[in-house]
């Protein structure tokens, strides 16, 4: 295999690993990942062909190959599925995988070169395949689950701090690869400077993998608190419930111990002051009345002390849930994502001096609980990069503890708003087959 051969079968290498991540953690929009491959494949020959046919200088190629690396990656923008700043994060990983992978390549041809019978080129070649194997393992089989719960759980500004590690360490990259690791260099430079970069460009992987790693270990903790201090309130609001069941209890019982009183009493009593009495007593037994929402306890009790605090609130409070008390939801998500939503809802209509409302439907079909909350606000909304913001001045946690515990295949949250109405949608599948 001759040395051009050889330079063609590097770039179709370093084609394949950059296409990798986005191919691998992605989904493409229309199922087609061929068609996909082989467009990227044909502007892969163009630029190929252009550097054979007009005989491009290194210093103009380089330019041409950064126009392909644009047109490729727009490519994939608009192909596959995801976050804008989710593919920009993959594919610039791909490319320091790449750019790294070519520095393995030099430093194994120069060592190797004098020992074994394999030409430079060739080396360089078996060399790359074997770390674009490698770095499909890691891609296959660690980066995909890494990516995918964390660009679920952060926020937008926190994507963009994921991707600035990539970013500034290909440019590190590229620029040690262009002086301390190009070929010439290696020929004349000393073998120690060549280990340093060596361990340098080891270095950035280590580093790479340890940022990633610990911060979904930060998030999963930071998920786990909240769940903690919700589940802590919860058990809080079941004790007051039921200290609260017991004092209703003893005031029915001290109701059916003093009928034969209350008869007594009506029996002495002209109409009108029979009428006042039996009013009164309908209030008395009124206020040992609970409403019930649906057959699940838990989610019943947080439904009852929103219902509460709208009705002090003088906010209309609808609830029309079909809920079971065997529902394959644990009663924490139910918890946290009603509780949230009901939160947010009462903040909003606390703003408003007349026309609040919230109102809550909850369907189960077949395998997911579908979830509409609407309620009436100021009509003034938060965005950013399609996110909402809180208008709270610490930023808030209810949409995103809604979105960090929506983490299952199927899950979905989903907002829509017009001048009067907020309205959030809510999909949350079934638990019990995972």
């Amino acid at each position: 295999m001759n040395e051009a051969a050889c330079n063609v079968i590097l770039n179709l290498i370093n084609l394949a690993v950059r296409m990798m991540p986005i191919f691998v953690c992605l989904e493409p929009k229309k199922k087609n990942r061929e068609n996909i491959a082989a467009v990227s494949v044909y502007l892969w020959v163009i630029m190929v062909s252009l550097q054979s046919l007009f005989h491009i200088r290194e210093p103009v190629f380089l330019f041409v190959q950064g126009i392909f690396s644009c047109l490729f990656f727009l490519l994939l923008l608009i192909f596959f599925n995801g976050e804008l700043l989710k593919k920009v994060f993959l594919y610039i990983s791909a490319w320091l995988f790449a750019v790294l992978s070519m520095s393995l390549n030099e430093f194994a041809a120069t060592v190797l070169g004098k020992s074994i019978f394999l030409s430079y080129s060739q080396i360089c070649v078996i060399v790359s395949f074997l770390s674009a194997c490698g770095f499909y393992i890691f891609v296959r089989y660690w980066l995909r689950t890494m990516t995918g719960q964390l660009f679920i759980q952060l926020s937008r500004r926190s994507h963009l701090l994921l991707a600035s590690y990539p970013a500034i360490s290909l440019a590190i990259s590229l620029f040690g690869t262009s002086t301390i690791f190009s070929r010439e260099s290696l020929e004349r430079r000393g073998f120690e400077d060549v280990v340093f970069y060596l361990a340098f460009c080891t270095m950035i992987l280590v580093l790479y993998v340890m940022i990633l790693d610990g911060t979904l270990e930060a998030v999963t903790r930071k998920k786990t608190e909240e769940e903690l201090i919700f589940a802590r309130q919860l058990i809080g609001k079941q004790r007051d419930h039921y200290n609260q069941l017991l004092e209703h209890g003893e005031e029915l019982r001290i109701i059916r111990h003093d009928f034969r009183h209350h008869i007594h009493a009506l029996l002495h009593m002209d109409k009108d002051q029979q009428r006042k009495y039996l009013l009164d007593l309908n209030k008395e037994l009124d206020t040992s009345k609970e409403q019930n929402y649906c057959e699940n306890p838990a989610v019943n009790q947080v439904l009852q002390e929103y219902g509460a605090r709208c009705q002090e609130n003088h906010i209309e409070f609808v609830a029309s849930l079909d809920i079971s008390a065997h529902i394959p939801i644990d009663d924490l998500t139910l918890c946290i994502v009603m509780g949230n939503l009901l939160e947010n809802s009462m903040e909003a209509c606390l703003k408003l001096k007349e026309n609040r409302f919230i109102h809550l439907q909850a369907r189960w079909m077949q395998d997911h609980l579908m979830m509409l909350a609407e309620n009436s606000y100021n009509g003034q909304v938060k965005e950013s990069g399609g996110r909402l913001l809180s208008s709270k001045q610490d930023g808030g946690l209810g949409l995103i503890s809604v979105r960090r515990i929506l983490n299952r295949p199927g899950d979905d949250f989903d907002v829509c708003f017009n001048d009067t109405t907020f309205t959030a949608m809510v999909t949350i599948m079934d638990r019990s087959s995972i």
